[in-house]
């Protein structure tokens, strides 16, 4: 039988040992370390019978005479120094035995405890209770003081203005306790000249100037570092030509102009700005055969002439007449050399003219409406239609030309391309639990000028966010369960530079890691209500938190609507549910890259105008010098209550992402969601095409409903799994996770491989606007006219095919572990 050593026998066995068997019925108690401590100080306090009994046992019986001799009274005394040694030496063993019994008694008693308190905290749910201490530190006087520094300079990407606030977020990331990391990048960027400024100019016969569009914007400041009116990536050339009218440079605005018997080839066009992308009114033009651009924003759209108020800048927020809309004309994203790679040491850069997405073609430079109207009341040819007609007091000729046949117009862009630093500044709070599952808050950093509210009114909002967490942290009152990044992203007005080089450079940890991604570009193009653009996905997440912010405006609490809620659902609220109007994403802000090449579920969100009494497609001042923080203090947000609404609101759906114990994402949302997809789908004429050419169109049908039943299914699971089981957690958090991802598709569109989202990307002929099941918008534009009709069709075959078998995958990512699997043929 097998004898074990047992501490507690000490007292009773010399030998110490019991039975196996007995062993496990018995522990180390306090009272047996307490018998072990007794023998210590008896060992430690020998007396003359101890030492006599411990000797007696080993020898022999002493000479009396001998015991009564000087010589044995001296060996006796060297025998007892020697045995109180020993004794010594042996108390001494036994008490550091003791002590080591202590010492793991403690360390299993910790060990046992921490192992404990790491169960309950896999499986804690979030505290609430944080939701409202987050809100409650937003401080509306820090974000004030915030923005005034952000837009004190100039500070367009790759120019000291710029690398200066990489320094400034860096510090502050740093005060706020969070750790900081920075992604650089070679990217090509693109500048007016220094030494030729742009021109749009009226020739007579012998060359001479009639009219020159000198600089606009010329008495708002005097900095050095403001760029002369001009558009990014417009190739530097010098044109000559007639010029026509083209309303918004729409295909439309073409379609019409074609039917009337007016070609544009060999002519420059003169193009309202505001209905869709200036890239894309710079692409329409070339493809019909311009060979320059101007535009210009219309008072129209921009001035406040249609609604009675004849202010203007600085004294209000309507565009003044020598206001020029600054931008980019590239139509894709990323580095424009290197697509599909981030742009560091490694890459190969391609020339500049066989880029993929191409370059712009053809010249183009914007201008403002005091100069259009130079242009427009000179011109020749038929008055425009009345929905052509614009805000300035001439009436709109289509051309050719100029009334005076002897003028001409001279475009004259000096643009300079050039490979410049573009830095990403990433502020991070490391998760408590989940420290590899991100959850992305972004705003990009870059302006054309001041950026007061483009893009600045969105960074103060996410640098509060992050002051607010980050102190919290430090203070020791929380920690998330799962880890936020703040990202600082570069160059994105030159066309999301910044993000999507970093998305390419780490799409396969994103793809696997990233929870979700909240985008804050311009935070207030108004005052009126929330404008949400969304996936899905996260649509309950935004409902949620939008619900918990109280209003900042105070008629609308007098009004009863006490949250911000309220007044969007007052103001949107349309569909049958009642639930206030959430957009879809289109391109126009840096959630394009995370989206649809990594597969980042994703919303942006910002405070608008009334749009129900203010028909533009964006705030006037949008990319002028104009925007200054005296022009948001002003007339935006002037306690910014505002801004600080934002921040509560981002905020709260920043902890509710990085706390929740199970991932707070709207599954049935995805589902409902391609249910009206399919039906705005089978309601238009591409609808009416496709059941007519496609045998299998019935199938989408068939596959959205098997979706909605693996949907149903996870869900009742869910409802039953054991939170208290991290594994289990996790695996259900995965697969709601990886669920936005599997509507990714490795080739990528048939006409835009490098958009990778099945079902969400931007318009193909206006980047602003969203697509759903975008592959198959863009083979059916114009199918019927196009040459190789019948390849176009078989093309759309194979990506509706595509289609049925993504969102039929997508669904097997929901199902059990093993059930994956389906039958079907």
């Amino acid at each position: 039988m097998e004898k074990r050593f047992c501490f507690s026998c000490l007292a009773r066995n010399p030998y110490g040992f019991v039975d196996k068997k007995d062993l496990g019925k018995r522990s180390l108690l306090a009272e047996d370390l307490f018998e072990l401590q007794d023998l210590a100080v008896t060992a430690a306090r020998p007396t003359e019978e101890h030492e006599i009994k411990m000797i007696a046992g080993s020898t022999t019986r002493l000479n009396p005479t001998y015991e009564d001799s000087v010589g044995y009274q001296a060996e006796r005394g060297m025998c007892r120094g020697n045995r109180r040694v020993v004794l010594l030496l042996l108390a001494m063993l036994v008490a550091a035995l003791v002590f080591g019994l202590l010492i793991v008694r403690f360390a299993m008693s910790r060990d046992q405890s921490s192992e404990e308190e790491l169960l309950r905290s896999l499986g804690r749910e979030a505290d609430e209770d944080i939701s409202s201490k987050i809100m409650d530190a937003i401080d509306p006087q820090n974000i004030e003081d915030t923005l005034r520094i952000l837009s004190k300079k100039p500070h367009i990407a790759g120019r000291q203005g710029d690398f200066d606030l990489v320094k400034f977020i860096q510090t502050r990331f740093r005060d706020h306790g969070l750790e900081v990391s920075t992604t650089p990048y070679d990217a090509l960027l693109s500048y007016p000249n220094d030494q030729v400024a742009n021109s749009v100019r009226i020739l007579d016969a012998d060359g001479e100037i009639v009219y020159d569009s000198v600089r606009d914007e010329s008495d708002v400041s005097h900095l050095e570092d403001v760029v002369p009116p001009f558009n990014a990536y417009a190739p530097a050339r010098k044109v000559e030509g007639q010029l026509v009218y083209v309303n918004y440079g729409r295909v439309e605005d073409y379609d019409w102009l074609r039917s009337s018997g007016i070609n544009v080839t060999g002519h420059i066009v003169l193009s309202k700005l505001g209905q869709i992308f200036r890239g894309d009114i710079v692409d329409h033009a070339a493809d019909n055969g311009a060979v320059g651009v101007v535009t210009f924003p219309d008072p129209a759209d921009y001035a406040g002439v249609r609604y009675g108020d004849n202010r203007f800048a600085p004294e209000a927020w309507w565009m003044p007449p020598d206001g020029v809309q600054r931008g980019t004309v590239f139509t894709g994203f990323s580095d424009p050399l290197t697509p599909g790679y981030p742009a560091n040491s490694l890459a190969y850069r391609y020339p500049e003219d066989k880029v993929d997405p191409h370059l712009p073609k053809i010249p183009c430079q914007p201008i403002s409406y005091g100069a259009a109207y130079e242009l427009l009341r000179r011109m020749a040819g038929r008055i425009a239609p009345p929905s052509w007609q614009g805000g300035l007091n001439v009436k709109y000729k289509l051309g050719p030309g100029f009334t005076d046949s002897g003028l001409k117009l001279e475009l004259n862009v000096t643009n300079k391309n050039k490979r410049a630093k573009v830095e990403n500044v990433f502020g991070i709070i490391r998760g408590e639990i989940e420290p590899d599952r991100y959850v992305l808050v972004g705003n990009h950093r870059d302006a054309w000028i001041y950026g007061a509210l483009d893009p600045s009114s969105g960074t103060v909002v996410m640098m509060e966010i992050a002051r607010v967490m980050g102190k919290m942290v430090k203070e020791g009152t929380w920690r998330p369960r799962r880890s936020i990044m703040f990202c600082s992203w570069g160059a994105e007005e030159y066309g999301l530079i910044g993000s999507a080089e970093w998305v390419e450079q780490y799409v396969a940890v994103l793809r696997e890691r990233a929870v979700g991604y909240l985008n804050i570009d311009i935070a207030l193009r108004g005052n009126d209500t929330l404008r949400v653009g969304a996936a899905p996905l996260m649509h309950s997440l935004v409902y949620e938190a939008s619900r918990k912010v109280r209003n900042p405006n105070p008629a609308e609490i007098q009004a009863g609507r006490a949250t911000v809620y309220d007044t969007w659902q007052h103001v949107t609220a349309g569909s049958s549910d009642g639930k206030p109007r959430i957009a879809g994403l289109g391109s126009g802000s840096d959630y394009a890259p995370l989206l649809q090449k990594a597969g980042i579920t994703a919303v942006e969100v910002s405070y608008i105008y009334d749009y129900r009494k203010y028909r533009m497609s964006s705030y006037p001042l949008y990319h002028t010098e104009y925007e200054t923080f005296d022009i948001v203090k002003n007339q935006y947000d002037r306690d910014f209550q505002f801004h600080a609404a934002l921040s509560r609101f981002m905020g709260e759906m920043a902890r509710n992402l990085a706390d929740s114990l199970i991932l707070p994402f709207n599954l049935d949302g995805y589902s409902e969601g391609l249910k009206l997809i399919k039906r705005k789908l089978d309601a238009s004429d591409y609808g009416v095409k496709l059941k007519a050419m496609l045998d299998n169109y019935g199938k989408l049908d068939d596959v959205i409903s098997g979706f909605e039943a693996d949907i149903i299914d996870f869900q009742k699971r869910l409802e039953k799994i054991d939170k208290n089981n991290p594994y289990a957690v996790r695996r259900m958090n995965d697969q709601i996770l990886l669920l936005e991802k599997a509507f990714l598709i490795s080739e990528g569109l048939p006409t835009r491989p490098s958009k990778k989202h099945i079902l969400f990307a931007e318009n193909s002929n206006d980047a602003y606007a969203e697509s759903t099941f975008p592959g198959l918008v863009d083979l059916l534009f114009k199918i019927d006219s196009a040459p190789g009709s019948a390849e176009r069709w078989e093309r759309v075959k194979r990506h509706f095919s595509a289609i049925l078998h993504t969102i039929q995958t997508a669904g097997a990512t929901l199902r059990d572990v093993t059930s994956f699997m389906s039958e079907e043929l």
